[in-house]
C-alpha cells in the first residue's frame, strides 16, 4: 500500500466534474476524484451507480459530456486552443492509452497466441520495445503472477484465474502510470477468485497505482488505501479504506456492504 501523505504530491489520475449522459439518463453526475502515486483507490457501490463508466472515461473508451481527466498533469483526450478544448484523434489518444492499462472483466486474451504473447505483442507493436527484451519482461511478470511455468499456453488451456493473471501481467508489461481494474474477478468460478486476489494485493504492496472496481470487499479493507462508494452517479462516501468500511457514515455505504440503515 502506499505510504504517500502529502497534499502537494501531483495525482497520478485527476478528474474534475466528470460527466457521462446514455440518451436521457445521466450516469456520472459531476466526479471530483484523484488517485496519487503508488495508491489503490477501490471503486464500490451497487450496480449501476456509474463505476465501470467511470473507468471507460479514464482512458476516453468512452468520451465524457462534461469535466475533465488528467493524466500525470497532462490533459488525456483533448488540447486546449484558444477558442477552447479540441478533442484528439485516435493516433494521439493512443499514445495517452499506452500510460494507462486496463485489466477488463473477461479476460480478451488472443486465443491463437500463447501466454508469452499475450504478453510482449502490446511492447514490441506499441513501445517499439525489442522481442528480446519484451520477452524477458514477459517472463519476468509471469513469475510475478504466478505462471512462470505456463509461458507457452494458450488461453484455452488455462483456467479463468490463470487468464485473468495472463492479462494482468499483459497490463504490467507496457509499464502504465495506472493501472484500471473493472472487476477483475467478477467472471471467475469463485475457486479462481482468491490466485487474482492474491496477486492484486502484492501489487497494491509494491506501491502499482491502481484504480480497482471490484465487489471484492475483502481486498478493498486489506490492499486498498482509500475506498470511493459510489451511487446513481456521484460519489456518497470516501476516505481511508478501513474507516470507511468499519464505520462507513451512509446508509448508501451500509446498505452496500450488508449492515442496513443506522436506526
Amino acid at each position: 500500500m502506499s505510504d504517500v501523505s502529502e497534499a502537494a504530491v501531483r495525482p497520478v489520475l485527476s478528474m474534475r466534474g466528470l460527466r457521462k449522459h446514455f440518451g436521457g439518463r445521466e450516469v456520472l453526475t459531476g466526479i471530483d476524484l484523484d488517485v496519487l502515486p503508488g495508491e489503490t483507490v477501490a471503486l464500490l457501490g451497487p450496480s449501476g451507480a456509474g463505476k465501470s463508466t467511470l473507468l471507460r472515461c479514464a482512458n476516453m473508451l468512452e468520451r465524457p459530456d462534461g469535466g475533465s481527466v488528467w493524466l500525470d498533469g497532462e490533459l488525456i483526450g483533448y488540447e486546449q486552443e484558444r477558442t477552447g478544448l479540441r478533442a484528439l484523434g485516435e493516433r494521439r489518444m493512443g499514445r495517452q492509452r499506452q500510460e494507462m492499462s486496463m485489466v477488463f472483466q473477461s479476460f480478451n486474451l488472443f486465443p491463437h497466441w500463447t501466454a508469452l504473447r499475450n504478453i510482449t505483442e502490446g511492447p514490441r507493436h506499441v513501445r517499439g520495445v525489442s522481442r528480446e527484451e519484451a520477452e524477458q519482461t514477459a517472463r519476468r511478470l509471469l513469475d510475478r503472477v504466478g505462471l512462470g511455468d505456463r509461458e507457452d499456453a494458450y488461453p484455452a488451456q488455462l483456467s479463468g484465474g490463470q487468464q485473468q493473471r495472463v492479462a494482468i501481467a499483459r497490463a504490467l508489461a507496457m509499464r502504465p502510470k495506472l493501472v484500471l481494474f473493472d472487476e477483475p474477478t467478477s467472471a471467475l468460478d469463485p475457486s479462481n477468485v482468491g490466485e487474482v486476489i492474491s496477486v492484486m494485493k502484492e501489487l497494491a504492496q509494491d506501491g502499482v497505482t491502481m484504480l480497482v472496481v471490484t465487489h471484492e470487499i475483502g481486498f478493498a479493507h486489506e490492499a486498498a488505501d482509500r475506498v470511493v462508494v459510489m451511487a446513481q452517479g456521484g460519489i456518497v462516501e470516501q476516505g481511508e479504506a478501513r474507516e470507511v468500511l468499519d464505520n462507513p457514515r451512509t446508509d448508501v455505504t451500509r446498505a452496500f456492504l450488508g449492515l442496513g440503515a443506522r436506526a
